[in-house]
């Protein structure tokens, strides 16, 4: 007699790497990376210009 197995993980789609990041979760990180990159910025300059006219 022949038997049928049902193969549950095969209704779910396939992904190649399962716990990646979206594009839109890159992009946001991207963007959080730039923003902490100006501040860092601005403080320098703030520090910069404190000590040299002061």
């Amino acid at each position: 007699m022949l038997t049928t197995a049902i193969c549950h993980y095969l209704d779910r789609p396939v992904s190649s790497c399962p716990n990646a990041a979206t594009r839109r979760q890159v992009l946001a990180k991207l963007i959080d990376h730039l923003l902490i990159l100006a501040i860092c910025a601005g403080v320098a300059a703030c520090a910069v210009f404190l000590t040299v006219f002061f």
